[in-house]
């Protein structure tokens, strides 16, 4: 196979004519060659695991999310508010029955194996604050399980590996130059050195980034985006280092969750309003003012020693620094007082909410006051986000005789606050312009998280079969600080037993594998925990655990490629969000010092099917798909208390075993087909989802007791892409050329994407963008 130097783009429809290669042995190895991989349905390990190929990025447009690339592996569901999933606020990913969203954070998200620090939207960071898509080798999801030296506090229900794609052997400059749908504008550039010194390579790279919401006009809110990545690697005799740094800034306007009912009316509107009118009660919902702001730098550098011909230690230190801000617009302001009623700045005191002020500027408190020559105020509200983390991976491994042995080590120290405050707007008549002094600060908090894990492990080869037998243990402590209302310190441990997990994989002929594996899973307990509740009153409080079995199939075949998992997962002591602080119209209850209370809620039992295929029918075609069928329950029932009909208080069900998870899709299924041929290429494909439950939380309807309700009606989703690469002879300044454009969407269908109980996004309309990448 002839491969000239090409812009990632190009490259990728070049490689696309190839047929399909062996998988490599390990996920990071496969990255490194990813100039020779199209597509991979899984390594040779007990769990199931899919790579994203190519094809995933000419598919989706690079103003969108690196998040969507495993959109169309099985089992996985990745939802957002925006057309381009520029909006982490509504990012919701799911698997197997387990989420990553508002309430909950069940999958582990790794950047090239560094752990992301959760992937929670009040301090968390998903993979798309540390990636280009343009410089995304490969995804790797590990359904299920995860490769035991994953480092992630996260990781109930497997892990999310995306690798960053190397640096090109000769030196070059990529620039892409990106437009689309709702003014959507993107421009790239990266430069390679090839190789400096003769044993390094390097590539820096830009981007700028900027797309408005897709629902509304005008002031309808946006997304704007500053990113750069640097990466090196020096290969020395018996030494190869790595380094990376990303940084990242993002602007982003969110989106508002509505009902059901909400999009059965208006399922092209949020609820957010673009005309600023001068009324804080209509302008708390102008979606400029919703807001998420996020600066996150990531650094590493991994050193892979060869100490022997059969010993290698890989040690890996890192380095994340973040700081950002939350927005909203409440319609009225604090008076705060201390309990000799003086007004104070300060603290989680009492206060008063009030509208009004009179001619001099004071406060009016009663309700009943003649509000002749008042003056309308609002609050524009701030939640800031500051993290630091610093931690190192080491990695042992021992080839002896028929072992493969493997130790290790992660160390990591997070520290974050999280603080508060609320300013004055300075006229909301005019726009929300405000106070840069706060006239309240309503919470001061530090939290700290000293996490260990180590691990050891033994993979047995003998003959056609493949033994693996491993533990794993973490120790996490979790502290807190109050550091406005001299509450002192809290401090709780999340401490896990000893996890085990079994593989075995058996080479029943050259073309097909048996694999079946075993592995019991851990979540710690989240700092977030002591938002609203002492350390003494989550005394009950367990650390979630999820039992995992796979037993399946991979079969490579010169045209043809399958793989198919059936699995189980028993989920116990799941901590769940039990109240959303809203108010009873469903806004948003500004006041709440949390955002949600937590308890352990029982257990999950899920079981299913994944299978996917790829298929080279011709040189020309290439056909791939995959399936995901699920069934999740709760397995216990959990009690509350609430009101009945009648107003009395009463002791209820609120979640009933044997009711269905809510939000959790029971079938999917994705099918495309790609078209290569010289120059050109095009591709269609779409996305089946089938109904499911939206809630499943008790209510009374009619007088009957009802848990699962809010029925997600089913949809399907077209997407289609076309191309034109080529690759320029000559002397010319240009050395390739690729056209790209895409469609998602392309029936316009509306939907509901994904969401929480009681709390749905809607589906993004049609988009389209076009994209001309230029080599030079």
């Amino acid at each position: 196979m002839f491969i000239t130097r090409l812009s990632p783009i190009t490259l990728a429809v070049v490689l696309a004519m190839q047929p399909q290669l062996a998988v490599a042995e390990e996920s990071v190895a496969a990255a490194e060659a990813a100039i020779e991989v199209m597509t991979v349905t899984g390594k040779k390990v007990a769990y199931a695991n899919n790579v994203t190929d190519e094809t995933a990025k000419l598919a989706k447009s690079p103003v969108g999310n690196v998040m969507d690339l495993i959109n169309n592996l099985p089992g996985v569901s990745v939802s957002q508010g925006d057309a381009f999933g520029a909006d982490d606020y509504t990012t919701i990913v799911s698997m197997r029955g387990f989420v990553i969203d508002r309430a909950d954070q069940q999958l582990g998200i790794t950047i090239d194996g560094i752990p992301n620090g959760g992937s929670a939207y009040a301090g968390g960071s998903k993979a798309n604050r540390y990636l280009d898509t343009e410089n995304t080798a490969l995804v790797e999801v590990g359904q299920g399980a995860a490769d035991i030296a994953s480092a992630s506090l996260d990781a109930l229900g497997g892990t999310l590996n995306f690798i960053s794609a190397n640096p090109e052997a000769e030196r070059g400059v990529q620039y892409g130059f990106t437009r689309g749908s709702f003014n959507a504008r993107r421009d790239f550039i990266r430069f390679d050195s090839g190789q400096v010194f003769g044993n390094t390579t390097a590539y820096a790279s830009m981007s700028d980034t900027f797309n408005n919401r897709w629902i509304g006009t005008g002031s309808n809110g946006y997304s704007d985006r500053l990113h750069f990545e640097a990466k090196s690697v020096t290969e020395l005799e018996h030494t190869k280092i790595t380094a990376r740094l990303s940084y990242d800034d993002t602007d982003e306007d969110n989106y508002q969750p509505v009902s059901l009912a909400h999009f059965d009316k208006t399922p092209r509107w949020d609820g957010l309003t673009n005309v600023w009118t001068g009324d804080p009660d209509i302008d708390q919902n102008f979606a400029e003012a919703w807001s998420t702001l996020r600066e996150n730098t990531l650094g590493y550098v991994k050193a892979e020693f060869t100490l022997q011909d059969n010993l290698s230690l890989t040690v890996t230190p890192y380095i994340h620094l973040q700081s950002g801000r939350g927005d909203w617009l409440p319609p009225y302001q604090h008076y705060v007082a201390d309990a000799n009623g003086n007004r104070v700045t300060k603290g989680n005191l009492k206060s008063i909410a009030y509208k009004y002020v009179d001619q001099q500027g004071r406060p009016i408190l009663d309700p009943k006051a003649d509000l002749t020559g008042a003056k309308r105020v609002s609050s524009y509200r701030h939640t800031h986000y500051d993290k630091t983390r610093y931690g190192t991976m080491a990695d042992l491994q021992w080839e002896l005789d028929s072992h493969q042995i493997r130790s290790g080590l992660w160390l990591e120290q997070q520290d974050r606050n999280q603080l508060r405050d609320w300013h004055a707007v300075a006229d909301s008549k005019v726009y929300h312009y405000y106070d840069e002094k706060p006239y309240w600060v309503q919470l001061d908090d530090d939290y700290s998280n000293n996490v260990m894990k180590f691990y050891l492990q033994d993979k047995i080869t003998l003959d056609d079969l493949q033994i693996t037998v491993g533990v794993q243990q973490y120790f996490v402590d979790v502290e807190r600080k109050d550091l406005l209302n001299t509450l002192g310190q809290d401090k709780i441990d999340s401490d896990s037993k000893l996890l085990p997990s079994l593989g075995l994989v058996y080479q029943l002929s050259e073309r097909v594998e048996l694999f079946s594996g075993y592995s019991q899973n851990f979540k710690a307990i989240s700092d977030k925990v002591l938002e609203k509740k002492k350390a003494s009153q989550l005394a009950d409080l367990e650390p979630e655990t999820a039992d995992n079995l796979d037993i399946g199939l991979r079969y490579a075949g010169d045209t043809f490629d399958l793989s198919a998992t059936l699995y189980k997962v028993k989920f116990d002591d799941r901590i769940a969000l039990l109240t959303y602080q809203t108010n009873p119209d469903g806004t948003p209850n500004y006041d709440a010092v949390g955002d949600s209370d937590y308890d352990n809620i029982g257990g999950v039992d899920s079981s299913g099917f994944e299978g996917s295929f790829d298929w080279r029918i011709t040189e020309q075609f290439n056909l791939a798909a995959s399936l995901t069928l699920n069934d999740s329950t709760y397995s216990d029932n959990v009690l509350g208390v609430k009101n009945n009909p009648a107003g009395k208080k009463v002791e209820v069900i609120e979640y009933k075993s044997g009711q269905e998870i809510a939000g959790i899709p029971k079938q999917m299924l994705s099918l495309s087909l790609n078209y290569q041929q010289d120059d050109y290429r095009a591709g269609v494909g779409a996305k089946y989802q089938g109904d499911y439950f939206g809630a499943a939380k008790h209510s009374y309807v009619a007088n009957q007791d009802v848990w699962n309700k809010d029925k997600i009606e089913s949809h399907t989703l077209w997407n289609a892409y076309l191309g034109y690469s080529k690759v320029l002879s000559g002397q010319q300044l240009v050395n390739s050329l690729d056209i790209n454009f895409v469609l998602n969407n392309l029936t316009d269908e509306e939907h509901i994407s994904g969401g929480s109980e009681g709390a749905y996004l809607l589906g993004a309309g049609r988009s389209a963008s076009v994209t001309v990448s230029l080599g030079f």
